[in-house]
């Protein structure tokens, strides 16, 4: 019967085919389902939205949320920690890109603060160090999310004491304050960078500096 004579020229037809045309087959059904097209329709978006940050030399390599890109931002946030303590304004610049906004003293919500928006008015900010002599900030605990092959968020703790000089009313004082950042990061050339940061202290106190006897 012609069913019966058709089947192994099917057989033939398959096996002629091999292993990789099926895998291929089942890739192609695979990408019709909806679930795959809607992937794939928010990975499309994802490029378009980040094209900008993803251009230049090692931009995107490595799969989404790769432990390097993880460490990558943590040293990020300890140079941003470095640049304001040493109120270096070189290095600060390079941690931003030039869209960035700069959310200061908003509520420990989130929410209200006074925004600084560009690169220059960023770096402006690091003016502030000045009103104090001596400062160390450390970085309590951070929790950083890999979004993208270009896109990441964080949201981090630091602890900062900043030592204000004498005045004629007060003697020289240590401010003790906890700190939460909330951020958002894009890959620039290879390099990750904070392009949203918001900024709220959560408690402080305060105590009068000691000062150290130095042996010479």
């Amino acid at each position: 019967m012609p069913t019966t004579d058709f089947a192994p020229e099917r057989r033939r037809m398959l096996t002629m085919l091999g292993t990789g045309a099926a895998v291929a087959g089942l890739g192609a059904l695979a990408s019709a389902t909806p679930a795959t097209a809607a992937h794939a329709t928010a990975s499309a978006s994802e490029e378009l939205s980040t094209a900008s940050y993803g251009s230049g030399s090692g931009a995107g390599s490595g799969p989404a949320g790769s432990a390097e890109d993880e460490l990558a931002i943590h040293r990020l946030l300890e140079t941003y920690l470095f640049a304001v303590d040493t109120k270096d304004k070189t290095v600060f610049r390079t941690l931003f890109t030039d869209d960035a906004t700069l959310t200061v003293m908003a509520h420990p919500d989130g929410t209200a603060g006074i925004v600084k928006s560009g690169i220059e008015a960023v770096v402006a900010n690091l003016d502030g160090a000045a009103a104090w002599g001596y400062s160390t900030h450390v970085t309590a605990n951070a929790h950083v999310r890999v979004t993208g092959r270009y896109t990441a968020t964080g949201d981090s703790h630091a602890t900062a004491q900043l030592v204000y000089p004498a005045t004629a009313t007060a003697p020289e004082t240590v401010v003790v304050r906890g700190i939460r950042y909330r951020d958002e990061y894009v890959k620039s050339a290879g390099v990750w960078k904070i392009r949203k940061r918001v900024f709220s202290p959560l408690w402080q106190y305060n105590g009068t500096a000691v000062q150290i006897a130095y042996p010479n």
